[in-house]
């Protein structure tokens, strides 16, 4: 068969111009995209969970090891989905950077909890009621600023933390209201 437009190919008996070929790749890299974000979208959940159920660990500083090693893990993942190298140094840099912005009075507390721990009776209550909650948090903020990063082209070698600590401020209280809808902080 032949074909009369210069701008038209053969796609088995259909032919298809230049236009609607256009098209449809940008459909499929739309749908490449949505698939990507639920993809996500379903790590930073499996994750948060993963940093609640961290937040329980018994052992002071044992939970915090736990947890980030959890957001570490978290970020590789989302680093697959998205085809960007990993690099666990420079993770670990942007993590601190990120959860350092915390505001003292919540880093005194996240301090605190973990070493009620040794207090037998009302300090484990008292830490196991508040450090999932502040793990999830964290957890679902560093995914969804990452997610944010990774989605707009970027990469941990363009990932500057500070400039995304408002971000992250803010997604680490839509965070906690997500796990506990009681918290206002």
């Amino acid at each position: 068969m032949l074909l009369s437009e210069k701008n038209s190919t053969l796609i088995g008996d259909n032919i298809v111009t230049s236009e609607q070929q256009i098209e449809s790749n940008a459909l499929q890299s739309e749908d490449a995209q949505v698939s990507r974000e639920q993809a996500a979208n379903l790590v930073i959940s499996k994750y948060t969970g993963w940093a609640a159920g961290s937040g329980v660990i018994p052992f002071p500083f044992w939970d915090v090891a736990a947890i980030a090693a959890v957001e570490i893990k978290m970020v590789n993942e989302l680093l697959d989905i998205y085809d960007k190298p990993f690099s666990e140094s420079k993770t670990r840099s942007i993590l601190t950077i990120l959860i350092g912005s915390l505001s003292p009075q919540l880093l005194v507390g996240v301090t605190a909890a973990t070493l009620f721990k040794v207090i037998p009776g009302i300090g484990s209550a008292l830490s196991i009621m508040s450090m999932p909650i502040l793990a999830a948090a964290s957890a679902y903020a560093v995914g969804q600023v990452m997610v944010n990063h990774l989605k707009n082209g970027g990469d941990l070698t363009n990932f500057d933390p500070k400039a995304k600590l408002d971000d992250f401020k803010a997604y680490f209280k839509e965070g906690k209201k997500k796990v506990d809808p009681a918290a206002t902080t």
